[in-house]
């Protein structure tokens, strides 16, 4: 999609990748970039043929949050209508149908770390700092540093986070619960890589279902989420494409790859 200035994005097949593409100031966000990152995000959810999206940033570096020098630009109402334009864009990367990769390296602060837990995966490497350092600029989270942070990692730590403002290490954001793994960087992309083809062995009606339960579950009381369990079988005859991830063969082969996959953390 040729329209955008400051992000790459680049459909292959049924993975989508975007990449913030402003390394030259961490990729930080201005009014342009995010409202592209809004429309990046509608095409993606409009495109039901997409199964993977990888968020990514470009250098050696993911994202450093909102672009400060914007902030004396602002006149009226328009901090407003910045923060939720945030808001309803991890809203939709939240609520998207294909599973969502986020490829952490470097800087990873204030709305840099809030996109990254509205992904369903996050991959690290270990050099990248993470942080939410809003605080020391006299401005509050817009992206759910306040609301989706403490869910995460306890009040205790989000408080810890929001109200000091220090960075913190990849293994300590592992520690509680904003990683799934820690690479050395020069792997980023081959364990990105690997996450993914596990993925795509899944059976696409049912990683969708999945997650959906998992994403809106969570959320209810005990009650609500069982009900969201309840499956929905058999699937609808006659789904084209789908033959192939039912058979025994595909069955196995998956399970094959997925058994022991990251099983150094178990």
């Amino acid at each position: 999609m040729s329209e955008f200035k400051k992000l790459l994005f680049e459909r292959n097949d049924t993975v989508t990748t975007i990449t913030l593409n402003r390394p030259e100031v961490h990729n930080a966000l201005d009014r342009e970039l995010s409202t592209e990152l809004k429309q990046a995000i509608l095409a993606v959810r409009d495109d039901r043929e997409c199964r993977i999206m990888v968020l990514r940033g470009a250098g050696d570096t993911f994202c450093a949050g909102d672009d400060i020098k914007e902030f004396n630009e602002w006149r009226g109402d328009e901090s407003y209508w910045q923060v939720r334009l945030y808001q309803e864009t991890v809203q939709l990367i939240e609520d998207l149908t294909p599973i969502t990769i986020a490829a952490v390296d470097g800087v990873c602060t204030g709305g840099g770390l809030e996109l990254t837990l509205v992904c369903d995966f996050v991959v690290a490497t270990d050099r990248s700092r993470w942080g939410m350092p809003e605080i020391d600029w006299d401005i509050t989270p817009g992206w759910g540093g306040t609301s989706r942070l403490p869910r995460f990692a306890g009040r205790r730590k989000a408080k810890e986070w929001n109200l000091i403002g220090q960075l913190f290490s990849a293994h300590t954001a592992e520690r509680y619960n904003l990683v799934n793994r820690v690479v050395a960087p020069e792997q980023l992309s081959a364990e990105v890589e690997s996450l993914t083809e596990v993925m795509l062995r899944k059976h696409p009606m049912t990683t969708r279902r999945t997650k959906f339960i998992l994403t809106k579950g969570v959320e209810l009381p005990i009650a609500g989420a069982l009900a969201f369990e309840v499956p929905i079988m058999p699937y609808a005859r006659g789904s084209s494409g789908l033959k192939d991830f039912k058979s025994g063969d595909a069955r196995k082969e998956r399970r094959k790859l997925s058994q022991h996959f990251w099983s150094d953390l178990a």
